[in-house]
């Protein structure tokens, strides 16, 4: 029960988190796209993109790195996690000078032989490029510090640096809205700055309160740098689908139609992010319970988590993914003005998508805390990353651009189904059991909130019926959660966190 309650507090923590975040970035957003404009926009999105894609193995040594962390730490072997962290410190640095290299002369060739844009502007996109690259180089370097203040589920420290970031952002944008001189440029400078600055503070933390696990210490035990680069090479495959599905789409997209729909999609992605928190801040806090459950040998524990965590994440994502999804044209146009064309629509598949894919949460991370992960990023991965010569075809034959979503949608569906099985034959998971106690309810409650998009159209497109929908949405998702989502365990354990809260809150005036 303590346990769960952690889980519980630390996705509190988070959802503060994402509230402040959320709210400061869609500010920041609108004044850099206001500063920047459409083109210069959507240039720093796709030249942003092949950096990140050059940069698709951090991912995968981040989770190498926190899993094998969070193993040590759940058998409460400081020694072996101080080897761990030692290991991932080497391969990050090692990773980082490969990826200057690759990006200097991939990322160089590509912008001048095949990016959409016009020559006069090839001076200012390799400058953002080599800004981002540098970006991106002090994320790498702050990647194993992360993963130990996750691995220790120091969420709160997380969570004000992520905050502290963000308030730098939107520093930036009042900057760059100010400035006379070459906005693309300054705004590419600036950003990484912004990334140095958390990537610091960091390391400071970890230096001062994990001092025993970060104490510079050689490996020369070559069979652990194996190991994980294996664990590495087969997370790598994940990675690449991820953030090629996203990034990818970006260069097909530039390819076929330019730099403003890069932008609409860029646009897209970025309220597509911070819904994503809603269902990602409850998984991110129990990977860690998960991966220790497992490791000591509690896997009755471990399903059960995993159970729950598919149900609760869809559900938190369709919280505000409905009112997003009832009145996408409204908020776009009230955030942005001048929205950007196929923008409402990139928007909307894209939180679709982002539903499907929560019916799989926390089975990926069981799989790595099992660590045969070699199936399931092969075929997962294969099935992901297939998505993107489908959608150029498409694209080839005339369709639509928001085409490639709606393949992106049907390989997640697919994604989500495959990984059970693979589940199933790695510790014989009950699939039955997990669609009973996630799917079924999952169903009942879509259904419930469903007549939501036939009362829409009933009303005319005003401030009236946003403000009308966006509250009854809620309330509505509430009551259906409720009613078909929770079981009667459920509800008395919400109950007893509603009143133990409203205690606290009545203990504290009373000291007052």
């Amino acid at each position: 029960m303590k346990d769960n309650t952690k889980i519980v507090k630390n996705s509190g923590i988070l959802y503060i988190k994402l509230g402040i975040t959320s709210i400061i970035s869609l500010f920041t957003s609108r004044i850099v796209l206001q500063s920047l404009g459409v083109s210069d926009f959507g240039l720093y999105s796709v030249v942003g993109g092949i950096v990140i894609m050059a940069n698709i193995l951090t991912p995968a040594l981040v989770s190498t790195t926190f899993r094998y962390l969070a193993f040590e730490i759940g058998r409460e072997n400081l020694n072996s996690a101080n080897k761990v962290f030692n290991i991932g410190i080497i391969l990050h640095i090692i990773f980082a000078l490969v990826l200057f290299i690759f990006a200097e002369t991939f990322g160089r060739y590509y912008i001048y032989n095949k990016l959409n844009i016009p020559i006069e502007r090839l001076g200012d996109a390799m400058f953002v490029f080599h800004f981002s690259v540098l970006a991106i180089i002090f994320s790498i370097f702050s990647s194993p510090y992360q993963a130990l203040i996750a691995a220790h589920e120091k969420f709160t420290v997380s969570a004000i640096i992520e905050i502290v970031s963000v308030i730098l952002r939107l520093a930036i944008a009042i900057i760059l809205f100010y400035y006379l001189g070459n906005r693309l440029r300054i705004y590419a400078l600036l950003m990484a700055v912004s990334m140095a600055i958390p990537a610091i503070l960091y390391m400071l933390y970890c230096y001062r309160k994990f001092t025993a696990i970060v104490l510079w210490n050689f490996q020369h035990e070559k069979s652990k740098y194996t190991e994980m680069l294996r664990f590495s090479g087969w997370m790598l495959l994940g990675g690449s689908a991820s953030v090629g599905q996203v990034q990818g789409a970006a260069l097909i997209i530039n390819l076929f139609f330019g730099t403003i729909l890069n932008a609409s999609f860029g646009l897209a992605n970025s309220i597509n992010s911070i819904v994503l928190v809603f269902s990602k801040n409850l998984g991110q806090a129990a990977i860690p319970q998960i991966t220790k459950s497992y490791s000591s040998g509690n896997t009755d524990r471990t399903m059960q988590i995993v159970c729950y965590i598919s149900k609760y994440s869809f559900f938190l994502m369709l919280l505000p993914a409905l009112p997003l999804l009832l009145e996408t044209d409204f908020i776009l146009k009230l955030w942005l003005k001048n929205v950007p064309e196929y923008t409402s629509i990139f928007c909307q598949l894209m939180i679709i998508n982002a539903l499907v894919n929560c019916l799989g949460a926390g089975i990926p991370t069981v799989i790595q805390a099992v660590g045969k992960i070699k199936y399931f990023q092969i075929i997962g991965s294969t099935i992901s990353l297939l998505s993107l010569p489908i959608a150029y075809l498409f694209f080839k034959y005339g369709y639509p651009s928001f085409s490639i979503l709606i393949v992106y949608i049907v390989s997640t569906f697919i994604n989500v189904i495959v990984s059970q099985i693979i589940l199933k034959k790695l510790i014989n998971f009950d699939v039955k059991t997990f669609m009973k106690i996630a799917y079924l309810k999952i169903v009942y409650v879509v259904i419930l909130v469903s007549p939501l998009f036939f009362i829409r159209n009933l009303y005319p497109d005003n401030i009236t019926r946003f403000l009308f929908l966006s509250i009854v949405s809620v309330i509505w998702f509430f009551i259906a959660v409720y009613i078909v989502g929770i079981n009667t365990k459920e509800r008395e354990l919400i109950g007893s966190i509603i009143s133990s809260f409203i205690q606290n809150i009545r203990k504290h005036r009373i000291h007052e």
